[in-house]
């Protein structure tokens, strides 16, 4: 269902008693030299990558309703000292203002400008200002967030940090391959999956590709029909997530952003990955895997070994699997990392909004809970 909003009107600098100009942007050029410069100082991370964010709020935002709720704070010479990226959108009733989410992006951070922080830090006046700028909204929620991000959303935005219920796992890759496999997989992971691997390779024709340009956005789709009817509620299923990660994939594959992996057998796809790159990690966001006549292979899990080699080999050095507490990851040596949500309600509605959100986690992950004994209980007595 589209959600319907007000568009965020552009709000005034700030008064002249600080240096700082801070306001409220719905354009902002992520694709300009100014952020260029404040991303790569931030180091902020893939999510907050200048083609991410600008194909989220030309392609992703529109679709679902969300307006573009973009905080800038400028320097006297306009060299931007922090960005941040946000959406408004009515949700069943409510104005929410929230992060870069709508489901595709695994950590939401604010982007800081190092040399900066002390003085932001320092500045009493600073959540006010931002306050003031803001469009009007009822609860301010920031998911997922890492706990290197907590303080610094705390910097700029009244928020409430509590845990999430799962956590992000990534694993520190050393080289020789080999040898750091053989410490970090336990010994029967290690069987199980050379045996499959073994049987999977031995045949000349299976190959490993990254795939770049159009072959890249079409293998996304690819990818996509692949998991049809797999995963309850998947976001890549509905067209304009589909069409959001496919831009993602064209334009990224060729720039060092995106890493699009096949594996194949001859021309016949068995399963393909969709992962974020920075210069040392790459962030696992997506499979797709032919298990109806590959199942037998473990496709995924062969092919999750073959790319921790794959960006070893190529200078990389984490290898995230990003949010999500699945068991596989922890095979593949992952340490996890906890994850946070930041709430902030400032009107009635919004603080009554929060408590029936939070009943309705609850009883999902109760389902959940249900869910998986049931599956247990199944699996137990086959």
């Amino acid at each position: 269902m589209r959600h319907e909003t007000g568009d965020p009107d552009p709000m005034p600098a700030a008064s002249d008693d600080h240096d700082l100009r801070i306001a409220c942007e719905k354009s902002f050029d992520f694709s300009g030299p100014d952020y260029a410069r404040l991303f790569e100082a931030a180091a902020t991370g893939a999510f907050a990558h200048p083609l991410w964010l600008g194909t989220f709020y030309a392609m992703l935002a529109p679709a679902r309703g969300a307006a573009p709720v973009i905080v800038t704070g400028r320097q006297p010479n306009g060299r931007l000292a922090f960005v941040l990226p946000l959406i408004l959108r009515r949700v069943q009733g409510i104005r929410l203002l929230e992060a870069t989410d709508l489901g595709v992006s695994d950590y939401a951070a604010p982007v800081i400008d190092p040399a900066s922080r002390s003085a932001l830090a320092a500045d009493t006046t600073l959540t006010a200002r931002i306050r003031a700028v803001l469009p009007g909204h009822d609860m301010l929620r920031l998911r997922p967030v890492r706990p290197e991000a907590v303080a610094d959303w705390r910097l700029f935005l009244a928020a409430e940090a509590e845990p999430a219920d799962f956590s992000a796992h990534a694993a520190t890759l050393s080289a020789p391959y080999a040898d750091w496999r053989r410490t970090a997989f336990s010994r029967s992971f290690q069987k199980y999956l050379d045996r499959r691997k073994k049987r999977l390779l031995k045949n000349p024709a299976v190959r490993l590709d990254r795939l770049e340009g159009p072959e890249a956005a079409d293998a996304v789709h690819r990818l996509r029909d692949l998991r049809s009817g797999r995963f309850d509620g998947d976001p890549i299923q509905t067209p304009d997530v589909a069409r959001f990660y496919a831009a993602i994939a064209e334009r990224g594959s060729g720039a060092g952003f995106c890493a699009l992996y096949r594996l194949s057998e001859g021309d016949t796809p068995i399963a393909y990955v969709f992962a974020l790159t920075t210069s040392e990690r790459l962030l696992y966001l997506l499979i797709g895997a032919d298990y109806d006549n590959f199942g037998r292979h473990s496709p995924g899990l062969v092919l999750y070994d073959l790319m921790m080699e794959d960006w070893l080999a190529r200078g990389g050095r984490i290898f995230d699997f990003t949010i999500g507490d699945e068991d596989f990851k922890a095979d593949f040596g992952t340490t996890p990392t906890p994850m946070f949500i930041l709430t902030g309600t400032p009107t009635v509605l919004g603080r009554a909004a929060r408590l029936v959100f939070a009943i309705r986690e609850q009883l999902r992950r109760l389902r959940g809970v249900m869910l998986r004994r049931t599956v247990s209980t199944k699996t137990s007595e086959t």
